[in-house]
């Protein structure tokens, strides 16, 4: 069971947590000895750990209530769906040595350079908007994927023509982006342009840093196509470059967090997104390789912060991000937007973080089957398929989101941030999702009391450091 706990920070300062209150307290050293019941207890602060052991603190929480999804759930997220993801092709014509649909992991279905079905993709279009309300507010995001989504670029002119249509009547924002290698974006830059695409090019660093992506036939660094597309649509397309271009960066063997920082930052001023190798479903006989590959960005990026020239923002910290997770979620600032939650402590969650069928976005593939987005395999888990009518499986998807939530519950129960979970059931290990229902099974992202505890003396040891952190973030994503 979870209970009150100490910890302290890089300054040797000593506060305790409450898991059920998510309340940190700054406390004397002196008090952790009335706890501990040792000699020379100061009554002060006896009087001190009374009050609060009257008010709750230093007993076990209670248990979460852990709920269960039902079809009505499905069919709300049905009609407020953020986004569409269409899988435009699974060809490209790079061969990077990590990508997760190659030969280095076993977890997606085998590449048959196979386009996307349009009409299928436009019913599923139609089914989308009909399920939408109407109104200006709400907004949809288009996004194309592949494969390289470009080697299929008459489907996406054809999925924005349809859009363009259907947007009318329902009145709403429509955004479109795009993932891409930047290899044929020359060939379709004024179309994107018009369209205010919102493109994620991949781009590793530099020359050395970006040689893992390379041509399939001839083996030909992709680098240097790359760059002179990006330098064009910079050159020729200024706004829409500063407004409209991010990148995309894959932490390995041949570069750094320094590596893609020096390179991205100061080359088009842009603010890089770092990836890890992901770590899962890696094939047997890769396994050795992938180890020699993989770099950890939480060290790569301590490395960097040692130089005073470094160019990362304080923002992009990892540090930061997590103190802005911790103060959303494990703070008495998370009442501050669910203040509704203050009128019952018995807040219903689901567990893990697992998306359910349509809350964030819904991926079609190549073979015609709908998954929960662009990083979970059809071959794990797809919830229905769509050809000349979306079918939509609700009786699998229950039963399998259900008995899954029941073969981890306990161990949520026991887990110190069961109330904000990072872990998604379908992105783990086959092998481990295979053990789900036994004993071997291992939760990733399970936090135990040290870990925990380990995870409170890094939050505030950084905002000890940046104090000033805690009211931005609390007024600009808390508040907001």
């Amino acid at each position: 069971m979870i209970q009150t706990l100490f910890y302290t920070t890089e300054n040797n300062n000593l506060y305790i947590y409450d898991h059920q209150f998510r309340l940190s307290i700054l406390v004397h050293p002196k008090f952790k000895k009335v706890v501990e019941k040792t000699a020379d207890i100061d009554p002060y602060y006896l009087r001190k750990y009374d009050y609060l052991k009257d008010h709750g603190f230093f007993s076990k929480s209670k248990l979460i209530d852990f709920g269960v999804i039902d079809e009505s759930i499905i069919n709300n997220n049905i009609s407020q769906t953020p986004q569409i993801v269409f899988e435009t092709t699974d060809f490209c014509n790079l061969n990077c040595s990590y990508c997760s649909l190659g030969d280095f992991y076993d977890g997606f279905d085998v590449r048959n350079q196979k386009n996307i079905n349009t009409d299928y993709a436009i019913t599923l279009l139609k089914y989308i908007f009909y399920h939408k309300h109407k109104g200006k507010n709400n907004r949809l995001v288009v996004s194309f994927h592949g494969g390289e989504p470009l080697f299929n670029g008459n489907f996406i002119k054809k999925i924005v023509e349809v859009v363009n249509q259907l947007k009318v009547e329902k009145e709403m924002e429509i955004v479109y982006s795009m993932t891409t290698n930047a290899t044929l974006i020359h060939k379709y830059i004024h179309f994107l342009v018009e369209n205010k695409f919102q493109l994620l090019i991949s781009l590793d660093g530099n020359e050395m840093n970006h040689s893992y992506r390379f041509f399939k036939n001839s083996k030909i660094n992709s680098f240097e196509k790359v760059i002179n597309n990006i330098d064009m649509i910079q050159s020729e397309y200024s706004e829409y470059f500063a407004s409209h271009v991010n990148f995309n960066a894959v932490l390995h063997d041949r570069n750094s967090v320094k590596d893609i920082y020096d390179f991205i930052y100061l080359r088009y001023n842009k603010i890089p997104r770092i990836a890890e190798l992901a770590p899962n479903d890696v094939s047997l006989d890769k396994e050795d390789l992938f180890k020699s590959m993989y770099h950890n960005k939480r060290k790569s990026e301590a490395e960097y912060l040692k130089e005073e020239s470094n160019h990362l923002p304080h923002e992009e910290l990892l540090l930061y991000t997590e103190l802005t997770n911790f103060l959303k979620y494990f703070s008495i600032n998370y009442f501050i937007s669910n203040i509704t939650d203050l009128l019952s402590m018995e807040k219903r969650y689901l567990p893990t973080n697992t998306c359910l069928p349509f809350w964030k976005k819904i991926m079609l593939t190549t073979n015609n089957k709908l998954t929960l987005c662009e990083k979970v395999s059809s071959s794990k888990f797809f919830i229905g398929d769509v050809q000349e009518t979306v079918k939509i499986d609700m009786e699998k998807i229950i039963q399998r989101y259900n008995s899954y939530y029941g073969f981890v519950r306990e161990k949520c129960e026991s887990c110190h941030v069961n109330k904000f979970c990072n872990v998604c059931l379908f992105l783990m290990d086959k092998n481990n999702l295979d053990k789900l229902d036994k004993n071997e099974f291992i939760c990733e992202g399970f936090h135990n009391q040290k870990a925990f505890e380990h995870k409170l003396y890094r939050v505030f040891s950084f905002l000890e450091k940046y104090p000033n952190d805690s009211y931005s973030i609390i007024e600009n994503v808390v508040i907001s």
